[in-house]
């Protein structure tokens, strides 16, 4: 297996200080973000100065929502040379990753542990925009995150035992407000799971992920939100499985994925029902005897590919309808660490980070 290894950056001091930093040492990465972006706007029809002028919309939402994010996004911005009203539009795009997420505490796992497992499932040309950032924020726990380009969290613990991830819930309630992208920092710094619970609940939201919460307590949610509803769904026998599709009955009817709505369909469902039926059973199987070797195993399975657990590309897709597994990441949140595996893990090893 190879060894792949992932852009690390180191920050401390203000929120503002290491925004300008991680702008500074991701200036190629932040540029290829936005060259991408505005490709796919022109793929579409779609005009960048219109974008611009809706992203600014969210401009006031994201401000009173994390100023100290805020202040790190207008630092980004001047360290890698880009203009932040278009930094923005990257925030409110509108994207939809297909991961898959499973969190296991000391009833389910046979070291009486606690680990998270993230499976990012996005565009394959942004595996090479993944940063791991390692952050000591003044006045807050100190981070360590899987991102993409050094500011969309995706998956990662801090130092108070918090571990975070997300994945898409597609809603038919989306409107101005905070995007669900720019959470992630509040949701990283947060200090109690009851904290992250709160951050990801914010009123004004513009959308929802499911959001992922681990503690090194044993304590684990799902938020399953939406724009203008959420559910908390907790742990049975010790784990909680996530992929891209509601599960709380309360949450269903902002279900956008399987189709428009009132014509829900499986036809956009081929992937996230059989990767949450896989992972419940290989998790089921191991139940009290789980170890990070079977959370990085189940990282690997292939059962339904390419729409699987390691999802591949589907060649017969349109470009832009292609997927696949670009990191994988579990998180010790017992021992403050994260083992990541960049690219494929099929293929990949496991490195471990310390916080």
């Amino acid at each position: 297996m190879r060894t792949k290894s992932i852009r690390t950056v180191e920050v401390s001091g203000s929120f503002s200080r290491m925004g300008v930093s991680v702008g500074r040492q991701c200036k190629d990465i932040a540029a290829s973000l936005l060259r991408e972006s505005r490709s796919r706007f022109r793929s579409r029809g779609f005009d960048w100065l219109a974008a611009v002028d809706a992203a600014s919309a969210h401009k006031s939402f994201m401000s009173d929502y994390d100023p100290d994010f805020f202040e790190y996004m207008v630092g980004y911005a001047r360290g890698s040379g880009q203009r932040f009203e278009d930094v923005m539009v990257l925030f409110c795009e509108g994207e939809k990753g297909l991961c898959t997420d499973i969190a296991v505490n000391g009833l389910a796992t046979a070291d009486g542990g606690v680990y998270a497992l993230h499976n990012e499932d996005w565009r394959p040309v942004d595996e090479r925009h993944t940063v791991l950032l390692r952050a000591h924020p003044k006045g807050a726990p100190a981070i360590l995150a899987v991102t993409l380009g050094g500011f969309e969290f995706d998956s990662g613990i801090n130092s108070s035992g918090l571990g975070f991830s997300f994945n898409s819930l597609e809603q038919n309630d989306m409107r101005v407000g905070v995007p669900k992208t720019f959470m992630g920092m509040r949701i990283a710094k947060s200090r109690t799971i009851g904290e992250g619970i709160a951050a990801a609940t914010v009123e004004d939201r513009a959308s929802s992920y499911n959001v992922n919460l681990s503690h090194s307590s044993g304590e684990m949610y799902c938020v399953e939100g939406s724009a203008t509803d959420y559910a908390l769904l907790y742990p049975h026998d010790g784990f909680l499985v996530h992929t891209n599709h509601y599960l709380d009955s309360r949450m269903t009817r902002y279900e956008a994925l399987m189709g428009p709505e009132g014509n829900i369909s499986l036809s956009e469902a081929g992937s996230t029902l059989p990767r949450f039926h896989r992972a419940l059973r290989l998790v089921r199987g191991k139940l009290g005897d789980i170890s990070p070797d079977d959370l990085f195993d189940i990282a690997r399975d292939h059962v339904n590919r390419p729409g699987s657990i390691c999802r591949h590309l589907d060649r017969g897709k349109k470009p832009d309808d292609q997927w696949k597994t670009i990191y994988s990441s579990v998180a010790d949140l017992s021992k403050r660490r994260l083992h990541v595996c960049q690219g494929s893990p099929c293929d990949g090893r496991f490195v471990e980070h310390r916080l």
